[in-house]
């Protein structure tokens, strides 16, 4: 699971809130949140600086267009990702408030069909 920094984990707190992440656990100095099947994690890092940070995860959903869209019909800057994927297909990214990148693609079908017996569907 991911631990990003947070210069103000309140502030943090609030945003991921936003976005419809839960928040499993808040103690001084670290914060835990979930959102769906996923886990994210904060910890304080009051110097971090946005423009430089380079933290960020891959976050899997089922529907990255639907979230999307109903991301962006909250208010949230949703970003094309031009680049080629190292680490699966990605739809789209946030930024936090910290300058962490949330990388959004799909969760690949949890039962694909399996195969027939002449091994084409």
């Amino acid at each position: 699971m991911p631990i990003l920094p947070s210069s103000d984990l309140e502030r943090s707190l609030a945003y991921y809130r936003y976005l419809g992440f839960d928040v499993l656990e808040h103690a001084v100095g670290y914060a835990r949140l979930s959102w769906h099947d996923a886990e994210l994690h904060l910890y304080p890092h009051p110097a971090i600086d946005s423009m430089a940070n380079s933290m960020g995860c891959y976050l899997k959903v089922p529907d990255p267009d639907a979230l999307r869209a109903t991301w962006t019909g909250d208010g949230v800057d949703c970003l094309d990702m031009p680049v080629e994927p190292h680490h699966g297909p990605t739809t789209f990214a946030i930024v936090d408030p910290d300058g962490n990148t949330l990388r959004i693609g799909p969760h690949p079908d949890p039962d694909p069909e399996p195969p027939s017996a002449t091994g084409r569907n």
